[in-house]
């Protein structure tokens, strides 16, 4: 889940958004090609695309909520509340707010917002009917229906990933070594060997950069636990995009480059120097 590891790169309506971290010099935005069509001026973090643009944190203006038409490339502040770890709930936008630290849901229709989890959250996803997300005590699921909040385990959740059934994350109590929490079994399996700093789950891998080896990012099944080096760069923010991993290169300034997911060698995406600084 892109949430996990910033949003900083989405693709919308045949068109890459991307945020430089680089230089924070703006969002890009990139043709089928990867020619740069514009630089929006905005860093975009928490990109959340509906059907016609784009829900996003703002760096440049206090951290507030944000909407960018991907038609007409205007961009809305629709919320003036300092705002991350943006989410699309059908037809509203889920977000934690950065003061308070509580889950909120944003209804765009009625431009208000609203508690849904009133205590202390870091970070959260949404899978199906549930908000699993890390709070002071441990890992907690929500329920959506029920409304009902429940504690699945003694850890502190770092980059929450949910695929075919499983919890995936790195635990900051175990030094970032990267877990595997069953929501059925309530089971959770430790992968001692991997302590991850950033990390991206498909239906069958775990992609994560990896702290024990120069955060190279190493590729486990989801299933066996088997692992494989996938790729010997030094790696963070990994995104997936398509049938591609992108990751920031940090053994070329933080440079953004991408990967195919059945593997290869990764080629730059944005080289910033090479870019136009031209905004809207």
């Amino acid at each position: 889940m892109n949430v996990s590891n910033g949003g900083l790169a989405a693709q919308l309506l045949e068109k890459l958004y991307i945020c430089d971290l680089s230089r924070y010099s703006g969002t890009y935005v990139l043709s089928e090609n990867g020619e740069t069509v514009r630089n929006t001026g905005s860093v975009m973090w928490f990109a959340a695309p509906d059907a016609r643009g784009l829900y996003y944190s703002d760096q440049r203006n206090f951290d507030y909520l944000t909407y960018l038409s991907a038609k007409t490339m205007d961009e809305t502040c629709v919320l003036e509340r300092a705002c991350a770890n943006i989410i699309m709930r059908d037809d509203t936008v889920l977000f934690l707010d950065e003061e308070d630290g509580c889950v909120c849901e944003f209804d765009p229709a009625k431009g208000k917002s609203s508690y849904m989890i009133k205590e202390k959250v870091f970070s959260f996803i949404l899978a199906a009917d549930k908000v699993y997300y890390a709070s002071e005590n441990g890992l907690k699921c929500f329920d959506l229906h029920s409304r009902r909040t429940g504690k699945l385990e003694d850890c502190f959740p770092v980059c929450l990933n949910f695929s075919d059934g499983y919890l995936v994350f790195s635990d900051k109590y175990r030094d970032f070594t990267l877990c595997r929490f069953d929501v059925s079994q309530n089971e959770l399996v430790v992968f001692d060997d991997i302590r991850a700093q950033s990390i991206i789950t498909t239906e069958k891998y775990i992609f994560a950069s990896n702290l024990a080896d120069g955060n190279s990012i190493i590729r486990t099944d989801i299933t066996t636990g088997e692992s494989i080096r996938f790729c010997g760069e030094s790696a963070d923010k990994l995104h997936i995009i398509g049938k591609h991993l992108y990751f920031l290169n940090q053994f070329e300034n933080n440079a953004w480059y991408r990967v195919p997911l059945s593997g290869g060698r990764p080629v730059p995406v944005l080289l910033v120097a090479n870019c136009p600084a031209t905004k809207r």
